[in-house]
């Protein structure tokens, strides 16, 4: 029992020796497999005083600046033809939807006869008063100088002045409100037969078709097809009281959509509301981009960067600033040693960021290399 005891002694003895001996290699930071101490290449900025100015970021969904639901006119009817499909992009009077229309285009050639007739029965009722009118004064005034003295007044009666008033009675009676009358059933008809053809009120792109050839339309239904125009889009957000008046409509201002690009895109504020919001006690405002590549699309997230004046104050470069257990931090440089450091940011310009607490001017932040750094571990300051 006392050799087995023995070898089971040398074998925990001969691993506590090994086990110790890595224990101490692993103990020694930055150091290499040889014992060398591992020097890790930086880049660094000094904080220092600048102006910035005091960017407010706003979100916010886009949505598009205009949409239809298109639905049929009139009395509606039975649907002939779907003129359009699910993503085509279509023009403003573009016919998307034929209906049946034999019917009011008979009414259309009825009332079109009404006016026509109107109108040739009102032209002789002139002619024949202007007519009987310049015989009525050139009679007058021959009888006047007693030219036609010998015919006598009932002579002049009979031939000049009772044609003149039965031409006067029938131009009256043929009068233009017939003729108003017969052009207002005409344009009665053509809006109906109009009706039939449910055309495009914008410049859009198509996002539903509701119906099918044979199948009814009408007014009080489902609209028969929607449209939206993404040609430019808008997006929604709201400013605080302090924001509201350091902002002005056709203000050009940067907005991020990290969906389509890590660039910010250049948007235009169109709309600012001169009143609160009653619930959020926050002002609502719209900020238009343009969007021809149709790249931005309703419901992506956006943030708009809204810039105040500029103030001098301590900065750093943004990509000074980390995040280490969820707080922001830089990397300091005393002595060739890196510290990691929390800090309190402020506002920023995408290339800048204020350091409210934790920096002082002249400190030296790293803004490159941080991903390797570990605290007092030895760095090289590269240029």
């Amino acid at each position: 029992m006392a050799i087995i005891n023995r070898k089971v002694f040398i074998v925990l003895a001969f691993w506590l020796i090994i086990l110790s001996a890595l224990t101490g290699c692993g103990g020694k930071d930055n150091q290499t497999a040889d014992g060398e101490k591992t020097v890790i290449p930086v880049q660094t900025a000094a904080a220092a005083k600048g102006m910035l100015a005091d960017t407010t970021v706003v979100s916010g969904k886009l949505e598009a600046l205009e949409s239809s639901d298109v639905v049929a006119g009139g009395q509606g009817g039975k649907v002939y033809s779907v003129n359009v499909s699910l993503g085509d992009k279509v023009s403003k009077g573009q016919v998307l939807v034929t209906l049946e229309n034999e019917t009011q285009a008979a009414a259309v050639r009825q009332a079109e006869g009404g006016v026509a007739q109107n109108e040739a029965a009102l032209e002789v009722a002139k002619i024949n008063y202007e007519q009987a009118k310049a015989n009525y004064e050139r009679g007058k005034e021959l009888y006047d100088s007693d030219v036609i003295a010998q015919a006598g007044q009932t002579g002049f009666e009979t031939t000049y002045e009772i044609p003149y008033k039965q031409a006067k009675v029938d131009l009256e009676q043929t009068k233009p409100a017939a003729l108003a009358a017969a052009r207002a059933a005409l344009a009665s008809a053509q809006q109906q037969y109009d009706n039939c053809f449910i055309k495009s009120p914008i410049n859009g792109v198509v996002t539903a078709v509701n119906v099918d050839p044979g199948e009814l339309a009408s007014p009080s239904a489902s609209p028969v097809v929607s449209l939206v125009n993404l040609s430019k889009v808008v997006v929604k957000s709201t400013v605080t009281e302090n924001q509201i008046n350091t902002i002005k409509q056709g203000q050009k201002v940067p907005v991020l959509v990290s969906a389509v690009s890590a660039d910010p895109i250049t948007g235009v504020i169109s709309n600012i509301a001169l009143a609160a919001d009653p619930a959020s006690k926050a002002y609502p405002i719209k900020v238009q981009i343009n969007n021809s590549d149709l790249k931005l699309k309703p419901g992506m997230f956006a943030e708009v960067q809204l810039t105040g004046e500029k103030q001098k104050t301590l900065v750093v470069p943004r990509e000074a600033v980390v995040k280490i257990d969820g707080r922001d931090n830089v990397w300091v440089i005393n002595d060739n040693k890196a510290a990691s450091r929390p800090v309190t940011v402020g506002s920023s310009d995408g290339k800048s960021i204020e350091i409210k607490d934790g920096l002082k001017e002249g400190e030296q932040v790293v803004i490159s290399g941080q991903d390797s750094l570990q605290d007092n571990a030895e760095v090289e300051v590269k240029k």
